[in-house]
């Protein structure tokens, strides 16, 4: 084995996603390649601190490359840490990234490549818990637990529209979070090792309503953390810095409604639910957030050639990349659309990062 190279391995074991997950985890930085017997040739994913960067993979470039690896379910791995020097094509983040190749694997729009492939989809979309994005961090908040709880499998650990202000860490096994629509419960994704169920808004008002039920789905050990430690923390922060928490919770909270309305087959009228004086739009150069001080905006994400309104946001919402998260915002992954009279302030991304 090369000197360079720290893990290698079977897809069979470890998938894209996984190993996505893994990389980002750590934080590392080097080139994963990939070879398989069923493919066009190898492929290779250039990362810089735990992000995808780089893809290539036979004629193919760049997320092309990245997503067409998704439904590869076989073949040989191996990750060699170092310095980079391949373009940056990628502008995506890891979570993201999954998200939307699971999706699109799901869908059926990435082949699926296999022994003798010829999986064919089944009509309606799948809702397996294999098929859900699972979410796992390294646990480090151990000063923060007060007590630890265990629920066995099958058990509600929290339902939606209850009243809660509590926020667990997994400790161990796993759990699903779903939400109520017309067209039945659907399933959003997995929480498992070191993820976090409950909500940063839930400390700050007493009886917010629970937005999702999460259900054990094998036998799961929490942790409950302390939360006057963490609203101390939290206090401390400067008023951006609390702003930008909010305003992510706010995100999560659409998003998850957004999804919900997209299972059951509810239409918005898109006019109603944004209007644009103006336009920030993907390939455009922004590396700075914005704070909204007056006005409105909309992320909209081209979804097979219509707009689709994501988030509404209002005064105290950030707009644009923020450089802690992992996850790829706008403008690379979606535009924001400006009501008339838009005033917003540039917050300093290295002092963001500091915090």
């Amino acid at each position: 084995m090369d000197g360079n190279v720290v893990f290698s391995g079977n897809l069979r074991f470890l998938s894209i996603p996984d190993l996505l997950q893994l990389i980002a985890t750590t934080k590392s930085t080097g080139t994963l390649r990939l070879t398989n017997y069923h493919a066009q040739g190898p492929a290779s994913v250039t990362f810089l601190r735990g992000n995808p960067t780089h893809a290539t993979y036979s004629s193919l470039r760049g997320l092309e490359a990245l997503y067409a690896l998704f439904g590869w379910t076989t073949g040989q791995f191996e990750f060699k840490q170092g310095k980079i020097d391949a373009e940056k094509t990628i502008h995506r983040g890891q979570m993201e990234i999954v998200l939307d190749g699971l999706r699109m694997l799901d869908e059926g729009i990435i082949k699926r490549l296999e022994p003798g492939s010829a999986r064919k989809k089944q009509p309606g979309r799948a809702n397996s818990s294999s098929q859900l994005p699972l979410i796992k961090k390294p646990i480090t908040h151990y000063a923060f637990l007060v007590e630890e709880e265990e629920f066995s499998k099958g058990t509600t650990i929290i339902e939606e529209g209850e009243f809660g202000n509590w926020i667990w860490m997994v400790l161990h096994g796993t759990a699903e979070m779903s939400k109520k629509t017309i067209a039945g419960p659907t399933k959003i994704l997995s929480v498992g090792q070191g993820a976090f169920i409950g909500n940063i808004s839930s400390m700050m008002t007493m009886g917010r309503r629970r937005i999702a039920t999460f259900t054990a789905t094998e036998t799961i050990r929490l942790g409950v953390l302390d939360l006057d430690p963490l609203y101390a923390e939290y206090s401390s922060l400067s008023d951006e810095f609390r702003s930008l928490l909010l305003s992510l919770d706010n995100r999560f909270r659409e998003t998850t409604e957004r999804l919900s309305e997209i299972h059951s087959g509810v239409h918005i009228n898109e006019k109603s639910f944004f209007s644009s004086e103006g336009k920030l739009g993907p390939g455009e150069q922004v590396e700075t957030p914005f704070l909204i001080s007056r006005g409105n905006a909309t992320i909209v994400e081209d979804m097979k050639n219509h707009p689709f309104a994501l988030i509404n946001l209002a005064p105290d919402d950030f707009f644009g990349p923020l450089p802690f998260l992992e996850m790829g915002h706008e403008p690379f992954s979606a535009s924001v659309h400006f009501s008339e009279g838009l005033q917003s302030t540039p917050l300093d991304p290295e002092a963001l990062q500091s915090e």
